[in-house]
């Protein structure tokens, strides 16, 4: 029997929708693009056109009244990602959401009770899981490496990465109708860069070593460019440090290193555009000896979405839920406030949730 497939409705037709999420849905084989959701009409109908659907809205309304529609894929500003998420659970769809999940982590709080009370499913877009070989770096640490002593991870955005994606990505479409937030969350670039670039980085950090008990950070900016630095505390006793710079002058670098009592991996992530897998190097003490495996070529981004669907309709847990998205925005949280304390912040766990 053919498997079933799952009808999604994308809101938001701005640059990560045309970048990542169009073209992944163009390729995925258990999940269907059947509906379009954009306040500026001009946009929506190039990308309707070009997407080749023609059920297309301007309201959202609209997109959660369409009993075709199983599942809603949010691709907007981040402060939106928590609001228009509750109403498509509300509405019965269940939800995939982009990363970060949400603002702050009172309202990532509420959508996970909600998520609860709904017994919908909601995957965050934190896509690089789905990278073969960051997933291959992470069953390794779970089932050879033994107990963790340090874990540490490295991302330096680049100063060329416009460049480096006009180099492999179609133009963006744009609109003068596009509608504005009254607060545009760009005009806090220090908070704005931590949040949607540190979420990438804290997530892998947590899935490659476990959860963060507490953080010290310090935070540095020449000429607009921004880096912070931090020690964290895991929850099971190793340390680690991290990070986080927007924008290097140099190329893209992403990487992580973790060391367990009976082996160690590192993992370096490249653009995620490439759609190349990451390279890992492990060391499997008892063995002493090194492997390098070469991830499958495939696409993180539609990986992410086999699995939204996978999860819908097997039953299962999403991966990475609305719990573990909880989880990194109150890290980012305690980032942001041990550079202003100065001090050593503890990282409230999600067992009140």
């Amino acid at each position: 029997m053919a498997e079933p497939i799952l009808n999604i409705g994308l809101l938001g037709c701005g640059a990560i929708a045309q970048f990542a999420h169009l073209p992944a849905l163009a390729r995925t084989r258990r999940a269907r693009l059947i509906a379009l959701c954009d306040t500026a009409d001009d946009l929506l109908q190039a990308i309707g056109r070009k997407a080749g659907v023609d059920r297309l809205y301007t309201r959202y309304e609209d997109l959660l009244s369409d009993d075709q529609v199983r599942a809603v894929l949010v691709a907007v500003p981040d402060p939106l990602h928590v609001p228009l998420a509750e109403r498509a659970l509300r509405a019965g769809k269940h939800v995939l959401v982009e990363k970060p999940l949400g603002a702050n982590s009172r309202e990532c709080r509420e959508l996970a009770r909600l998520v609860r009370e709904t017994g919908l499913l909601l995957q965050v877009g934190s896509m690089k899981r789905y990278d073969p070989g960051v997933a291959f770096a992470q069953q390794f640490v779970r089932e050879r490496a033994g107990s963790i002593l340090s874990a540490s991870g490295v991302y330096r955005d680049s100063i060329f990465r416009s460049a480096m994606q006009e180099s492999c990505l179609d133009r963006l479409l744009t609109s003068p109708h596009t509608a504005k937030l009254t607060v545009d969350p760009k005009n806090d670039r220090r908070h704005y860069n931590l949040f949607t670039q540190g979420a990438h980085l804290f997530d892998n950090l947590r899935y490659l070593a476990g959860d963060v008990l507490a953080v010290t950070a310090t935070f540095a900016q020449q000429a607009g460019q921004m880096s912070w630095h931090g020690l964290l505390e895991f929850v099971h006793g190793g340390l680690g440090h991290f990070e986080l710079t927007c924008k290097s002058c140099g190329d893209w670098r992403e990487e992580y290193v973790v060391l367990g009592e009976e082996g160690s991996v590192e993992v370096q992530v490249g653009l995620p555009f490439y759609h190349r897998p990451a390279q890992v190097r492990a060391f499997d003490g008892r063995t002493q000896q090194w492997s390098q495996p070469l991830g499958g070529h495939s696409n993180a981004y539609v990986n992410q979405l086999e699995a939204f669907a996978s999860a819908i309709f097997d039953s299962q847990p999403a991966h990475p839920d609305v719990h573990d998205g909880l989880a990194v925005v109150r890290l980012l949280e305690a980032v942001e406030q041990a550079v202003v304390r100065g001090a050593r912040v503890e990282v409230p766990q999600n067992e009140d949730v």
